[in-house]
């Protein structure tokens, strides 16, 4: 019988086979996997510019466009997504990572289009009759490879596989009051005179404001002639949304000065209240005189150290305030069907509230007289839990 030998080759084994998928695997599956990270870091970029651009495009003026997107930055930054997709944020306003960027887009030229930012404000005049303005948010970011592959040859140098990569995505939407996008970073109150703007009835901060009209009058739908009839002449003019559960003061975008008069109109439809829950909205600007119902003292003080005005419930307006709140400090002059006019004594940004004292009486604080913050977040609770309406305001700055 003849015994056979048998002489390994150098083709490998079955056993060898193992080690060969895993190779295989790392190849091909390490990369996918950073390719996948990589498509849901965009993804995340451009959630978090769609949000902030949404947000943005609502506020009535740019200081609050950029403390919105600044705020919508920080939660959804902190919400551990891009932590886990190792996404850092680059600069960006604040650091956020998020730039605000404002398109005045020209429907008539598209050669006069031009972007204003990031993070600045428009200069005046607003121009509505030719253009609409877009509130662009820019998100940019560095994101680190899900699974670094930075020692592996041919791979090493490649973005998002070996190296970071850089991601920036940018988010549009209409804003809703371009008229107050004239207020923010760069566009202070000192300002010079406002540049004239168009003065016509139809140059409005919102288009659905204007297509409003022909149904719903203003309270004063003559205050172009009786303006014509005093012969002054128009110099800014915009509208605003003025919403009674907001304790801050609404910046109208619009600075006065002296020598200037303030026509102040309000939807004749317009109404609001301080008792949200209990009935409908029932009064208009001119509010409600309490000073003879409710055992009212003209000399009381309240918590802030301020008079109380006897009228309430009513729409106030002031320049430059010290402070944000509305009731932390004197309102400058009432708004309502007789008080229609204002002269300013002082050049300032214009901005008006829904003025309500109650929450600022001792009585409603059981531990006796509190401390400033105390009492500033006791009223911003009472305003956002009892006020209910809107006012729809038409300002027109004459000279």
């Amino acid at each position: 019988m003849k015994n056979y030998h048998f002489k390994r080759t150098g083709r490998g084994s079955a056993a060898e086979m193992p080690l060969t998928l895993i190779i295989l695997f790392a190849v091909f599956a390490f990369p996918l996997i950073d390719l996948i990270s990589l498509g849901l870091s965009y993804g995340a970029a451009w959630f978090i510019s769609f949000q902030c651009a949404q947000s943005a495009s609502t506020q009535p003026d740019f200081d609050g466009c950029l403390a919105t997107l600044l705020k919508k930055t920080s939660e959804l930054n902190g919400q551990g997504l891009t932590t886990m997709l190792k996404m850092t944020p680059i600069a960006g306003y604040n650091g956020s990572g998020t730039d605000l960027f404002v398109d005045a887009v020209d429907f008539m030229d598209a050669g006069k289009c031009h972007t204003i930012g990031p993070n600045k404000a428009v200069p005046p005049p607003i121009d509505l009759t030719n253009r609409f303005y877009e509130i662009a948010a820019q998100t940019t970011y560095r994101v680190e490879p899900f699974i670094s592959l930075h020692s592996v040859p041919f791979l090493a140098s490649v973005p998002a596989l070996g190296t970071p990569i850089t991601l920036s995505v940018k988010v549009k939407r209409c804003a809703e009051f371009p008229q107050g996008l004239v207020r923010g970073p760069g566009n202070g109150t000192n300002l010079p005179a406002n540049a004239a703007q168009p003065t016509q009835a139809t140059s409005f901060a919102s288009p659905i404001l204007a297509a409003k009209e022909a149904a719903e009058p203003w309270n004063r739908p003559k205050i172009y002639e009786e303006i014509e009839a005093s012969g002054s002449k128009i110099v800014d003019h915009t509208v605003v949304l003025v919403n009674s559960d907001n304790p801050d003061w609404t910046d109208t975008g619009l600075v006065v000065q002296p020598g200037q008069t303030i026509w102040i109109d309000f939807r004749a439809d317009g109404v609001w209240g301080g008792q949200k829950g209990h009935y409908a909205p029932q009064l208009d600007a001119d509010g409600h005189d309490y000073g003879g119902n409710v055992g009212y003292d003209r000399n009381e003080i309240n918590v802030f150290g301020n008079k109380f005005p006897s009228i309430n419930y009513n729409l106030v307006g002031t320049l430059d305030p010290r402070s944000s709140l509305i009731v932390a400090q004197p309102y400058d002059f009432n708004a309502g069907r007789e008080l229609y006019k204002y002269s300013p004594t002082k050049t300032g940004a214009l901005k008006l509230g829904f003025w309500n004292y109650f929450p600022t009486q001792l009585s409603h604080f059981p531990k006796g007289k509190p401390t400033q913050p105390e009492a500033e977040a006791y009223v911003r609770q009472y305003y956002d839990k009892n006020h209910i309406g809107t006012m729809t305001v038409r300002i027109i700055v004459c000279q």
